[in-house]
């Protein structure tokens, strides 16, 4: 009987540290289609956190296809070639320490129809851009990025430009214009549409210096733990101003 005691007081005292450690570890992620997906875990403890290295997961393509995710020393990444395409609604499982955790991940459709009204602005002119698509159904909004990709950028005498005022933050409306001031570079420069879904959009801006907020306050679609995996399908324009 007394050994059965003991063995009870180690389990007491055990198990709520290894509960306490599991539910306070969480997963982010930001998947765009066409490009290898990412999970980041992270032990979020008091004001601290740390990088969590003993993860197993193991994600589910539409066609019944798996593959795992391997540690890389900053997160992980999945171990195979295939990518998320535009349409695909995936499903990642998180195998824990003593349960299991799912994800299911839609990947938005992928924007058509996009019209572009010239690829060409002068810097010393009127000229302006239109860029218009089609909003591909119900609960998706967008984000919208503008950056020089030219190898040595060339600042425009009003640099960084306006962009950023006039489209930071998710964009309801399918359309945009551009002028001369929007750029912050002379050359070659990459419109990037990307398709948000509504109910996880502020994943997409959240600033990475402050994901403990994000991971307590913010979105969470993890079912079983918490966090979030969320996609996004991006359309790319490039844009000349000289």
């Amino acid at each position: 009987m007394r050994n059965w005691f003991i063995i009870f007081l180690f389990l007491v005292a055990c198990k709520p540290e290894k509960i306490g450690i599991q539910e306070n570890v969480s997963i982010y992620g930001l998947w765009e289609t066409g490009r290898k997906p990412e999970i980041i875990a992270v032990l979020l403890n008091g004001d601290a956190q740390s990088a969590v290295t003993s993860q197993l997961f193991e994600l589910t393509f539409p066609d019944g296809e798996t593959a795992s995710f391997n540690f890389t020393g900053e997160n992980y990444v999945l171990a195979s070639e295939r990518t998320p395409q535009p349409g695909e609604t995936l499903r990642l499982l998180w195998i824990r320490q003593n349960d299991t955790a799912t994800v299911s991940v839609e990947m938005p459709p992928e924007l058509s129809n996009v019209m572009v009204s010239t690829d060409t602005l002068q810097s010393t002119g009127d000229d302006e851009c239109t860029v218009e698509w089609v909003n591909p159904g119900g609960g998706y909004e967008f984000a919208l990025r503008l950056e020089c990709v030219d190898q040595v950028p060339q600042p425009l005498p009003w640099t960084p430009g306006n962009f950023m005022q006039l489209y930071n933050g998710p964009q309801v409306a399918t359309q945009l214009t551009l002028q001369p001031a929007s750029f912050a570079c002379y050359g070659t420069n990459e419109l990037a549409i990307s398709v948000l879904n509504t109910e996880l959009r502020d994943a997409f801006f959240f600033d990475l210096s402050d994901i403990r907020g994000l991971l307590k306050q913010g979105p969470d679609n993890v079912s079983g733990a918490k966090g979030f995996v969320t996609g996004v399908s991006t359309k790319r324009i490039l844009l000349e101003i000289e």
